[in-house]
């Protein structure tokens, strides 16, 4: 999956993570648990290991980071009362599941498998910013991705209030539309669409699902995104 359908999961599983915990701070930890792997793997594949392994999926969307970012988030839970590292690593896990990495399980069960398989990549950060901005998805995700990111920035004394509430509204809907496409997609087998760059049945049924997560995280947290 691209960057903002990432980034928008991080921030729904981080509204429902601070609706319940009172502290708006959470959101943005879960978003940057949400984008951490890639942050990490593709410069590292992509860039410092381009000859040997090219390769951006690694060590950040693997279940051994997952599994430490949990056993040190548990750790500073009870030794300060600090959820930060448990939002990072729900982001983490959300990232793990829309990249389907039991499909990868030399990658995700690194090292139990044996060593990390090379890719072959030409160009890839050209090929994947051009497929960002040429997924109708990415950008629906970035306008509902919006509406949270403004709700999370309210404590920090920035109040949109009115321009987060019309991002809100118009979200619902066209994530609505957004599922029902992809569905369309996904039943039908259409190889490749608007919808997303590069996209088969798999990813069309992850866009789906991210859009009820979406909508059912919206929806069930809107007097939390108001009241900001």
């Amino acid at each position: 999956m691209f960057v903002a359908c990432h980034l928008f999961i991080g921030l729904v599983l981080g509204l429902a993570i601070a609706d319940r915990l009172d502290d708006r701070r959470f959101i943005g930890f879960s978003a940057l648990g949400a984008v951490l792997p890639d942050l990490l793997d593709k410069p590292v594949g992509h860039i410092l290991l381009a000859e040997s392994l090219n390769s951006g999926r690694i060590i950040g969307h693997g279940l051994l980071f997952l599994a430490l970012l949990l056993i040190v988030g548990v750790a500073l839970r009870r030794r300060r009362g600090s959820f930060v590292l448990l939002a990072v690593a729900a982001g983490v896990a959300s990232h793990q599941v829309l990249d389907a990495m039991w499909a990868m399980p030399v990658t995700w069960y690194f090292p139990l498998l044996g060593p990390y398989e090379p890719g072959e990549f030409t160009g890839y950060f050209g090929n994947a910013i051009l497929g960002e901005v040429s997924s109708l998805s990415e950008w629906l995700f970035l306008l509902a991705s919006t509406a949270i990111a403004l709700a999370a920035g309210h404590d920090l004394g920035h109040d949109h209030s009115e321009l987060r509430r019309t991002l809100t509204r118009a979200a619902v809907p066209l994530l609505a539309a957004l599922t029902l496409a992809s569905l369309f997609a996904w039943a039908a087998g259409v190889p490749e669409s608007i919808l997303m760059a590069g996209a088969g049945p798999e990813e069309h049924l992850m866009l789906a699902a991210a859009g009820v997560a979406g909508i059912i995280g919206i929806a069930r947290h809107r007097e939390f995104l108001d009241a900001g």
